[in-house]
């Protein structure tokens, strides 16, 4: 589903462009250029990406210097947090393959609705067993808070340099909302958003000042 990932990256691109930052500078002066859904490539593989920062040029020239996917956990958490993990992995080896200096950015946001009901048709009616989900999702956070983060150009391609996890309460029925308390990642937690934010100006700033 393409509208929540958008607005997702239009967020994360007002919150660069309000940093006070080497990075918020280049947007605002449009020395750098967002752009949604662009394809990346490599010199064997093609992926599209939710958000990609990049110097002025158009697909198939882009060079990104910032990039960040988004990927959910509605339900199903044993199965998906694996998933999403080698997602993530594999989405920060195409961006490195794509430019090593990259700094490649992921969200992913957490359900914590016992009620949500996947809406694939094979789920409908589908009966769950009883389960505590504080505890699911506790662990779901703490798998990929120990996701190493890629601090310089040489660390493995496999990794990202940023990761946030934002935990949501949405039943599929009526409108999400952000959960802020209780066993959300802390603001001084590495998988806060507002350090995924402070992350990326600080990488950038230290890749690409004056370049």
């Amino acid at each position: 589903m393409r509208a929540p990932s958008d607005a997702l990256s239009d967020f994360v691109v007002a919150d660069l462009r309000q940093s006070r930052s080497t990075m918020s500078a280049a947007l605002l002066s449009g020395a750098l250029k967002p752009e949604k859904n662009p394809a990346i490539f490599t010199k064997s593989a093609e992926r599209s990406i939710d958000l990609v920062i990049h110097e002025a040029a158009k697909t198939p020239d882009i060079s990104a210097r910032v990039s960040v996917e988004h990927k959910t956990i509605m339900t199903a958490h044993g199965k998906a947090r694996k998933n999403r993990y080698g997602d993530i992995i594999a989405y920060s080896n195409h961006m490195h393959n794509h430019r090593p200096e990259c700094i490649a950015g992921a969200i992913v946001v957490v359900n914590v609705s016992p009620r949500y009901e996947n809406p694939n048709g094979f789920a409908k009616g589908l009966e769950r067993p009883d389960f505590d989900m504080e505890k699911v999702v506790r662990d779901t956070i703490g798998i990929f808070a120990r996701i190493p983060l890629r601090t310089e150009p040489t660390d493995p391609n496999d990794q990202p340099e940023a990761l946030a996890v934002i935990v949501v309460n949405y039943d599929g029925v009526s409108a999400a909302s952000l959960v802020t308390a209780g066993l959300v990642p802390q603001p001084s937690g590495s998988i806060h958003y507002e350090s995924f934010i402070r992350r990326i100006c600080d990488l950038y700033e230290r890749r690409f000042s004056g370049r």
